[in-house]
């Protein structure tokens, strides 16, 4: 079985474990650091290394699912990943995602971009606002975790890509 042309399939499997997990009562001490947002990672990541398969109806899935399991507002999420990847997609036929540091810089533009609407969101609609420190402990996390999903994409799931990308250099 060629596992390369099941990615979608995986990556939503993947996405699913990464939605429960967090909530999945592993220990009855309380959580003392902030978990990154590997989902964001995750769906960021497939869409730098495959933009034109990357589907879009499972990444709203994915969200609209961690929206319903992690307390947050309905839509909302979907709503920005729908409009951070149609606008990523758009960047990639203009400019080049083949270096590792372009991918990093606009991951954190993206970070910053979703977090900044739904602080913005949260305003307008009068709900209560994340800690500041919660949100710099996870803002950093997820900084850091996001080469390490990256790489672990590339090797496991896109390596196919990776040689044909290689071929043509």
């Amino acid at each position: 079985m060629n596992i390369m042309k099941h990615r979608k399939i995986i990556i939503f499997f993947i996405g699913i474990v990464i939605i429960i997990l967090p909530i999945s009562p592993i220990s009855s001490q309380p959580v003392i650091i902030e978990k990154p947002d590997f989902l964001l990672c995750l769906i960021f990541g497939w869409i730098i290394l495959d933009p034109k398969k990357s589907s879009i109806s499972i990444l709203i899935l994915l969200s609209f699912f961690a929206d319903i399991l992690w307390y947050r507002p309905l839509g909302l999420w979907p709503i920005l990943i729908l409009l951070g990847s149609l606008s990523i997609k758009l960047i990639i036929t203009k400019i080049s995602f083949d270096s590792f540091l372009f991918k990093v810089i606009y991951f954190i533009l993206f970070l910053i971009t979703i977090d900044t609407l739904i602080f913005m969101t949260s305003l307008i609609g009068l709900t209560e606002e994340l800690d500041f420190n919660i949100w710099f402990t996870r803002f950093i996390f997820t900084i850091l975790s996001f080469p390490l999903i990256v790489y672990l994409l590339e090797i496991l799931l896109f390596k196919d890509k990776k040689k044909s990308n290689s071929k043509f250099l």
